[in-house]
C-alpha cells in the first residue's frame, strides 16, 4: 500500500539521521536531506566542518557512502556535503553546542544567555531557547531565553523557523535543549520587529507546588481573610496574578491550616503548662533576652494581623528586633513598611 510505503520512507529518514549524527560526531552535523533520481539517491549533508566528513583525498566520504549503502539499501547513493556559512544561525548546531557545554558542567543560564547573544549577533529576526530537566537540585524545571519575533504555528512557522533539539546527558539527569530561530520575515508580513528588544528570561517549575506556594504567600501578605484584603494581597504580588487564584481557595487553605495548628496546640498544651511551672534556675537577664528573641521570631511567623496584635499587646515592643526577624524570615512588604514606621 502507498500509505505503508510513506511510513517506511519516514522511518528510514529518521534512522539515517540518527546514523549520520553518530558517525559524524564532532563535525558539527546539522541534518540531511534525501533527493531521489531515476538512477541514484542523492544525500545532502549539512555540517559545520565539512572537511572532517570528506577526509583526506575523499577517503572518509567514500567509506561513509559504503556504510550507508550497506545499512539502508539505497541504490547507488551519492553523498554531497554543504558547509554552514553561519553556524550560530543554525538551530541544530546551536542545540548541539549547548548540549556539549552542559555535559561538561556548564550552568544552564550562562549557556543560554551566551548562545542567545551569539544568535542575536547574526542578525536573525528572533530566537527562542528552552533548557529543561534537572538543572539544579532534585526538581526539574525549564529555563527559557528569547528575543525578537518567532512564529510558533502555521505555514510561516514551518517554512521560516529553523528548529533544533539535542539531549544532554549529565550526572544529575537528562537535559533537553530546544532551539527555534526565525531568520527572516515572510513577504506578506510587513510589521516592524524591534531587534533591540531586551533578552527575556523565564523560569517555570512544577505547577502544583507553585500554586500552593503562591497561596501561602497571599495568606502571609493579607492582614485578614476578607475578600477585599485578599484581593489587595493578590494585586501586591505581581507573579501571583497569572495563576488566577480565587478568594475562596485562599480561605479554604487558611482554614485547613488553622485547624491543623489547633490540633497541634491541644496536644502540646499540657507540656507547656508543666514547663511554665518549673522554677527558674538561671539568671534573669540572659533568660529574658533568649525569651525576647524567641518571642519575636514566633510573633512574625503568623499572619500580619496576628503579629500586629501581639506587638501592640507588649508593654515595650522592640520593633527593630521584629523588623530584623521579619526580614530574615518572610520579608512581607506591607508588614516591613509598618514595622519601619513604628521603629522610627
Amino acid at each position: 500500500m502507498q500509505e505503508k510505503q510513506f511510513v517506511q520512507q519516514g522511518i528510514r529518514r529518521v534512522n539515517l539521521d540518527d546514523f549520520l549524527a553518530d558517525e559524524l560526531e564532532g563535525s558539527g552535523y546539522a541534518g540531511s536531506t534525501i533527493e531521489r533520481t531515476p538512477t541514484s539517491t542523492k544525500i545532502v549533508i549539512t555540517a559545520e566542518k565539512p572537511g572532517l566528513i570528506i577526509g583526506r583525498g575523499g577517503s572518509r566520504i567514500r567509506e561513509l557512502t559504503s556504510d550507508v549503502e550497506d545499512e539502508f539499501g539505497f541504490e547507488d547513493p551519492q553523498i554531497e556535503v554543504n558547509e554552514i556559512e553561519e553556524p550560530d544561525s543554525n538551530a541544530q548546531v546551536v542545540a548541539n553546542n549547548m548540549a556539549e557545554w552542559l555535559e561538561k558542567g556548564g550552568s544552564a543560564k550562562r549557556v543560554g544567555y551566551t548562545y542567545l547573544r551569539r544568535v542575536r549577533e547574526t542578525g536573525v529576526i528572533g530566537a527562542q531557547i528552552e533548557v529543561s530537566g534537572k538543572l539544579s537540585g532534585n526538581r526539574g524545571r525549564t529555563e527559557k531565553f528569547s528575543f525578537g519575533y518567532v512564529k510558533r504555528c502555521g505555514d510561516t512557522a514551518d517554512e521560516q523557523v529553523d528548529r533544533g533539539y539535542r539531549l544532554a546527558r549529565t550526572k544529575p539527569g537528562a537535559i533537553g535543549v530546544k532551539v527555534r530561530i526565525m531568520e527572516s520575515m515572510p513577504e506578506f508580513m510587513h510589521q516592524d520587529t524591534d531587534l533591540a528588544e531586551r533578552i527575556r528570561h523565564e523560569s517555570e517549575e512544577g505547577t502544583e507546588d507553585d500554586r500552593a506556594d503562591k497561596i501561602n504567600r497571599i495568606i502571609e501578605e493579607a492582614e485578614n481573610m476578607t475578600g477585599a484584603e485578599i484581593g489587595r494581597a493578590i494585586e501586591q504580588l505581581e507573579d501571583v496574578q497569572e495563576a488566577e487564584i480565587e478568594v475562596d481557595e485562599v480561605r479554604d487553605v487558611y482554614e485547613n491550616r488553622d485547624a491543623e495548628e489547633g490540633e497541634t496546640g491541644d496536644s502540646t498544651e499540657d507540656g507547656d503548662e508543666q514547663d511554665d511551672a518549673e522554677p527558674e534556675t538561671t539568671a534573669d537577664e540572659p533568660e529574658q533576652t533568649e525569651t525576647a528573641d524567641a518571642d519575636y521570631g514566633a510573633i512574625v511567623s503568623g499572619t500580619i494581623a496576628d503579629a500586629k496584635d501581639e506587638l501592640d499587646a507588649l508593654e515595650e515592643p522592640d520593633y527593630e528586633a521584629a523588623l530584623e526577624a521579619e526580614s530574615s524570615d518572610k520579608d512581607r512588604v506591607t508588614f516591613v513598611e509598618w514595622l519601619e514606621e513604628r521603629s522610627e
